[in-house]
């Protein structure tokens, strides 16, 4: 899970009552004040536009386990669920973008500390900036990724197991949507597996023949590639943080961090470690 930069006063039109768009929205937003529940059989926050403007804020991936979902289905998630929070389920700040195993995952299931927020008469132009609100009111157990960075809160271990010391992330993890599925781990491993083939080719030659330069160029792919538009961002920035966790002996380690150390005072001012 990493921070999603969401303009949470950039609405889609779909969900707003400008002239041309929204009644239908404002109409289905009545039938659920009416029945006191979910009843928009059409689900009518499934429509392009809304779905093209997700996409691009989180590029393409997943809100919670940061798969990238270019071939896979890609589900408008409700951070607070429809079924219990009927009147926000076109709100443009309750609405996720998440890969199917993590919305089915999490369900209906939003555990809170305190008392659940009720439906206060709020009007559909006004439901869209509610979610900072009701956090006050109820301390959710699940993060909101466009709300919270939690970046440095994660932590991996060598066989890229996801946890957490902080409660409300490791619940998010555990118990939300299942970060350490079979899948997910065998993709985070695949992918710290890879570095680590790359660089011990390259260090049994440096054994006879010490040569630095040699890691660079897998390094710095690496460095580069640890950008939050990328798949699993949030374990691309822990291996960097944290390579003696994946290379047990202390020469590799050694070597590692110079090979790093020097790239990143090259790119000066782009640090992504």
């Amino acid at each position: 899970m990493t921070k999603v930069n969401k303009d949470f006063f950039d609405i889609p039109q779909i969900l707003t009552l400008s002239p041309t768009k929204g009644k239908s929205r404002s109409r289905v937003f009545q039938d659920n004040i009416d029945n006191k529940n979910y009843v928009d059989k059409k689900n009518s926050y499934k429509v392009q536009s809304i779905q093209n403007k997700l996409n691009k804020i989180y590029h393409l991936k997943c809100a919670y386990c940061e798969k990238k979902l270019l071939d896979s289905p890609k589900h408008i998630e409700h951070y607070r669920p429809k079924s219990i929070y009927y009147w926000l389920a076109y709100s443009w700040d309750n609405l996720l973008l998440s890969c199917g195993f993590c919305n089915s995952a999490k369900g209906d299931k939003f555990e809170i500390l305190n008392s659940q927020v009720d439906y206060d008469d709020e009007q559909f132009e006004n439901i869209h900036n509610l979610s900072s609100t009701y956090d006050e009111i109820e301390e959710p157990l699940t993060i909101n990724p466009e709300k919270e960075d939690i970046l440095k809160e994660i932590v991996y271990d060598k066989k890229a197991l996801i946890y957490s010391s902080n409660k409300r992330v490791q619940h998010t993890i555990e118990n939300t949507c299942n970060l350490n599925r079979k899948e997910l781990i065998e993709l985070r491993r695949q992918l710290i597996t890879d570095l680590i083939n790359k660089f011990d080719k390259h260090f049994n030659i440096f054994l006879t023949k010490p040569d630095l330069s040699r890691f660079e160029p897998d390094i710095e792919i690496f460095i580069d590639e640890c950008d939050e538009t990328k798949e699993f961002y949030s374990f691309r920035y822990f291996i960097l943080q944290n390579i003696n966790i994946f290379l047990e002996d202390k020469a590799r380690q050694k070597v590692f961090t110079s090979v790093l150390n020097k790239i990143i005072k090259r790119k000066t001012g782009d640090n992504p470690t």
